[in-house]
């Protein structure tokens, strides 16, 4: 039977220490409250980042590792500069205002972006070692832009969806962004690609065209053989359409 495999920077539990204990807490955020009934039920695994975790020596590790496996969560652990630089730097300090709009608060350098492909590439590779033929891919939000492709060439056959909890930027914003082409090309390796609003969908078809010279016919574009469409709203994904 086909598992759904909900793939996002945190889980909806994070790891906490507490009397030289852990503790598993609900995480704070509307994307954790709003995939946890599709997780609970079904029989899929949830992947993303349970929470700092550096300090653990390896037996408080595996003993993480072994209860959140057990509530089907499987761990991609990142380390304090992992955090700092990939999450708090690249992809709250850059992609979030940038696609918000806020070009004031947009560094001049983005030199973090080698630390965001790498850990991109980990959850790729953790996804990929989990999956089962048959299964779901659901990938979420900016700080996983190029896990699609990621994941696209370790496993061509999947069916992989992306949906952007965020807004998505005009072109002629997105082209203040470096790498915006690796960007782009990441979440093509999607077969569904989503977004909140239908302008949110204009300004993708836009960027497309314009960066990498790819025209979006209606709801759907051609890129490397297959064919990707792009729609509003994220119901697809859930209802196993994709």
């Amino acid at each position: 039977m086909s598992r759904l495999l909900v793939v996002s920077n945190r889980l909806p539990v994070t790891a906490t220490r507490v009397d030289g204990g852990l503790v598993l807490e609900a995480s704070a955020g509307g994307l954790a409250t709003g995939l946890a009934g599709p997780h609970a039920d079904g029989d899929g695994l949830w992947i993303g980042w349970p929470g700092p975790t550096w300090s653990l020596d390896d037996a408080q590790r595996a003993e993480l590792d072994a209860t959140l496996r057990a509530r089907r969560f499987e761990p991609v652990h990142l380390g304090e500069d992992d955090l700092r630089r990939y999450y708090e730097s690249f992809s709250n300090g850059l992609l979030w205002p940038l696609f918000h709009y806020l070009l004031d608060q947009v560094p001049l350098r983005a030199d973090d972006w080698e630390a965001y492909a790498r850990v991109n590439r980990e959850f790729a590779e953790r996804v990929a070692s989990v999956y089962r033929p048959g299964d779901r891919i659901w990938v979420h939000d900016y700080q996983l832009l190029l896990v699609p492709q990621l994941l696209r060439e370790r496993l061509p056959d999947a069916r992989i969806g992306f949906f952007l909890h965020i807004p998505f930027p005009a072109s002629a914003v997105l082209r203040a962004l470096p790498r915006r082409e690796e960007l782009l090309r990441g979440l093509l390796g999607a077969d569904l690609v989503g977004f909140h609003t239908p302008s949110y969908v204009r300004h993708f078809a836009s960027a497309l065209l314009r960066i990498l010279g790819l025209e979006t016919r209606v709801d759907r574009v051609a890129f490397a053989g297959r064919e990707v469409r792009v729609r509003n709203g994220r119901l697809e994904l859930m209802d196993g359409t994709l």
